[in-house]
Formats: C-alpha cells, structure tokens, sequence
C-alpha cells in the first residue's frame, strides 16, 4: 500500500548557521493586575547558546524580572535575575550558555517568567516548552498514521521514506514483543533519532557534556539516538541497534523512575543485548575465549556501569546478554520480571536474585558457567540414548518372566 506523501515532514530547525527562533510566543494573552506580556519567545543554537526574549508592559514601572527554565530529567530549575532599567515597558533578552553548563540533548525544555512592578503586581507567565534538538541538522520525520506513538527522524538527505519506514518496522513491533516480557506499559511518545554517522552522534553528545559509546536512550525522555548510515545493510543495523535501546525505555517503564537507578547493569545492559534481533557477532566469539582462558567476569562487577576500556566493555555486554538468556531459559519471562520487581523496591544486586529466583547470587553465576562448558561427548551421547536404552532394558525385565512361564508350560513335569 502506498503511503500518503503529507507523513513526512521535513523540520526547518537551521537558520544558516544563526540561532533558530522557535515557533514559541505569548501574545498579549498573559496579564495579571496591569502587567501584560507582548511576546515571550525562544531560539537556540544547539550545545552554545539559549536566547530567551521577552516584551511585557505595565501601568507601573517594572523593576524585577526573573526567567525560571527546566529540562525533562533535571533534577534542578535554573534561575536566572534578568538586569533591566524600571520602565512601563521592557524589551529583555537572556542568553544561556550551553558551553559550560549544557541541557541534556534531544529533551523537552519548560520556562517561564516572573514579572514586579512597582505598584506591587506579580505576574507568573505559563510555562511555555521546546524541544532541545540538534539544530546543526535539518530533520526529516516519520510516523506509522496507525501508531503514532513513535516518530523516526533522520538527518535530511541521508535516507529516504523507506529507510524511515524500515525504522518504524522494527520499533514497532519491538515495542510489542519487550512490553509483553517485562508486562511494561508503552509511553505516551517515543522519539529515535537517526544520525548520518557515528563522529556526528559524538560530537552532539561531547558537546553537550556526554559521554558515548554507540547509541544511548534516555528514558526519561522518552527518546533514542542511533547512527546508522544510509547504506546498504542499514536494515541489518537497525535490527540490532533499535530493539537494544527500546528496552531501556521500557524497562524504566516497567520499574518506575524511582526503582530504574536499583536495576545492576548486568540485568539494564543484559536485557538490551538480547533483545537484539541482530547480535553483534563478536560477542559469542568473545565469550568463548574469556572462558577457554578464564577471564571471564565476576558477575558482581557487572552490578555497576561497564568500564570504558571497549576490550572490557564488549565483554561485559557479551556476558550479561548471556546472563540473561540463561535465566530466561531456566526461569522464563516470569523470572526476569520477578528479578525487575525485586529491584523495582530497591534489592541489591545480590539480594535482588535471591528475592526473585530464590537462589543466591553465586549460585546464579555459577550455574551460568556451568551452562557456558561444552559438553562431554561420550555423557552427551548417552543422555541421547539413556531413554531408549533404558526402555530396551524395561522391556528385557519384563520378557524373562514371561519367557520363563511359558518354558514352565510346554514341560509341566519340570520343576
């Protein structure tokens, strides 16, 4: 079926290298006691500077104004005092910058202000908001008219409307078949952002105070980040990278803010791995030589962020995935969601696996290694033919008395 050319949408967030004046004013509809607001508006040049302008007016002087912003996920309100000349009227501008003190990328951002005059007035704008994207870019957007919870964007001229297709056809039912394993209700909206290339997904995050490794979710925005070039293979990609950073954000749905900080690592990381409809090929061949050589991690310093080093950190991630797919085998979906509420009201790392699986943690671990050895060939072969041997003797036990009494029945003079 052919898709309407009106879902895509192309987002005019680049002003030839200026600030971008976001589509967000107030006019005259604020007012309170006298004090009237012409125009609040907003623009940005993204991981530099915040440019907040306002225009209000009063029958008194207005001698005090304050601008209050918060990004989704801080836990702080910034509070600026705005220096003005007492006057009926103003004209202020208010410039953040982002160098030295940046928003997250990609999140929601609330402001407003707050507005003396001289006779006493107060006034306490409505929060107006944006959303802080990297508006180094133009974007282009994509949603399913069906679902649209989701929304695709990707960096124009980098992939066309089947490659932000593709990406919803794997978000989707992703996000179906994670919810239903971790019984987590789906957020309102859920936005992936595509970059051309790995350097540019860096520097937006380097610049704006973060670290990267290869995509990242922000759960508590509701939004993830991935590079995958426009290229052949690209579905393949997007198999392993966006399934991986959906179940972060459920799997905060699914423990409540509060309880995501309680989740070890090794369970976060290990979950994401292996939702992966693609894994990453290293990651069996690494777990192989860790445990032919013995260097395999303790379990217990995976509970914490993964190293840096990318040697550790790949076999970090190799490991969890492993962890976990040993525990759905043994436990199932309900054992990982057993494992999510324990930590969900704050266990540990170790007391969460005796809460959930009633085992210890260094039983966990070691039933894991034991399940990594290979098997012996001779006790394989035998547990292959164990039943059939054991029906063939079955049947031997029971043939003898019988042959017996038939023996006894053809000579009744035998005793």
């Amino acid at each position: 079926m052919s898709r309407q050319p009106a879902t895509t949408v192309t987002l005019s967030v680049v002003l030839l290298g200026a600030l971008l004046v976001a589509d967000l004013q107030l006019h005259t509809a604020t007012a309170a006691a006298g004090i009237t607001i012409e125009s609040s508006t907003v623009s940005y040049n993204f991981a530099q500077e915040i440019t907040f302008e306002l225009w209000a007016s009063s029958e008194a002087d207005i001698t005090s104004v304050y601008l209050s912003f918060r990004a989704t996920g801080d836990a702080q309100t910034r509070v600026q005092p705005v220096e003005i000349s007492p006057a009926p009227q103003i004209k202020v501008a208010y410039r953040a910058d982002m160098r030295y003190n940046p928003l997250p990328p990609f999140a929601t951002v609330s402001f407003w202000w707050d507005i003396e005059d001289a006779a006493g007035h107060h006034l306490t704008t409505p929060p107006q908001q944006f959303r802080y994207r990297d508006n180094r870019f133009h974007w282009t957007q994509l949603s399913d008219p069906l679902r649209k919870e989701v929304t695709v964007y990707w960096i124009e001229g980098h992939g066309d409307l089947k490659f932000g297709q593709a990406a919803l056809d794997v978000a989707l039912p992703g996000l179906e078949r994670i919810s239903s394993e971790l019984h987590a209700p789906l957020p309102e909206t859920i936005e992936i952002y595509i970059y051309d290339a790995q350097h540019n997904l860096n520097a937006a995050m380097v610049l704006t105070g973060r670290e990267w490794v290869g995509g990242q979710a922000r759960p508590e925005l509701g939004v993830i980040v991935v590079a995958i070039p426009f290229e052949e293979g690209y579905t393949l990609r997007m198999k392993r990278e966006i399934p991986h950073e959906l179940t972060h954000l459920l799997l905060y749905q699914a423990v409540t803010p509060e309880g995501y900080e309680y989740v070890p690592e090794w369970l976060d990381e290990g979950l994401a791995t292996a939702n992966e409809l693609l894994p990453t090929a290293e990651y069996a061949s690494v777990l192989e030589d860790a445990r032919k050589n013995g260097y395999l991690l303790p379990l217990e310093k995976l509970c914490v962020p993964f190293p840096p080093d990318p040697t550790t950190a790949l076999l970090s991630y190799a490991q969890s995935g492993s962890v976990v797919q040993f525990i759905r085998r043994e436990y199932g979906a309900a054992g990982i969601r057993n494992l999510l509420a324990a930590y969900r009201d704050g266990a540990s790392c170790r007391a969460g696996v005796q809460e959930a699986l009633k085992i210890s943690f260094n039983q966990l671990e070691a039933a894991w290694r034991a399940s990594l050895e290979p098997e012996n060939p001779w006790r394989a072969m035998m547990e292959r033919v164990g039943v059939w041997l054991g029906l063939w003797l079955l049947s031997i036990l029971i043939a003898v008395p019988m042959l017996g009494g038939r023996h006894r029945r053809l000579h009744p003079g035998r005793k």
